[in-house]
């Protein structure tokens, strides 16, 4: 009677044990897809931010810094003078976090580099941004070669202004 007893003790294991296995094997799958879902909105996440970042340090160096030299520029008196270099400090504390890591993405542009190809890529000519930031037509044009050979664009009939455009995009 015992080995009856122990035979069947021995199925109700075998068969709690299969149930557990199964479970298990469903909990299992409900992980990996729940950390597959979990990459997928991670990886949008960081795209999101990336995309942000680019955005406010473009609107910045292009809507902002050149209006703050321009402001450097005209300004008398040391008083305000001051006080822009103040703006100007406290605006690039904020956006330096992304701004390096932009600038080394994107060829290794220097400052004046960014700020002239955000121009471009709005829309402006030479002679406008030569305007707009007090340098000569040629410095402009010498600018505007040196971000095409960063970019790769040397010997290249492609648009510098479309190129721009299409790094924002990607």
């Amino acid at each position: 009677m015992s080995l009856k007893k122990s035979d069947e003790r021995y199925r109700k294991l075998k068969e709690e044990l299969k149930k557990a296995k199964k479970e298990l094997s469903i909990q299992a799958a409900n992980l990996r897809e729940a950390n597959t879902a979990l990459k997928v909105l991670l990886k949008q996440r960081e795209n999101d931010r990336a995309e942000l970042e680019e955005k406010i340090l473009s609107n910045v160096e292009t809507l902002i810094m050149p209006y703050i030299e321009e402001l450097k520029k005209t300004c008398s008196g040391v008083e305000g003078a001051d006080i822009i270099d103040i703006l100007e400090s406290n605006l690039k504390e904020i956006i330096s976090p992304f701004s390096s890591r932009l600038s080394s993405e994107y060829f290794k542009l220097t400052p004046r580099q960014i700020m002239i190809a955000g121009l471009i890529k709005e829309g402006k000519q030479s002679k406008d941004i030569a305007n707009i930031l007090n340098l000569s037509f040629e410095t402009v044009n010498c600018h505007r070669q040196h971000i095409r050979k960063k970019l790769g664009l040397n010997n290249s009939k492609v648009n510098l202004r479309s190129f721009l455009l299409s790094l924002l995009s990607d």
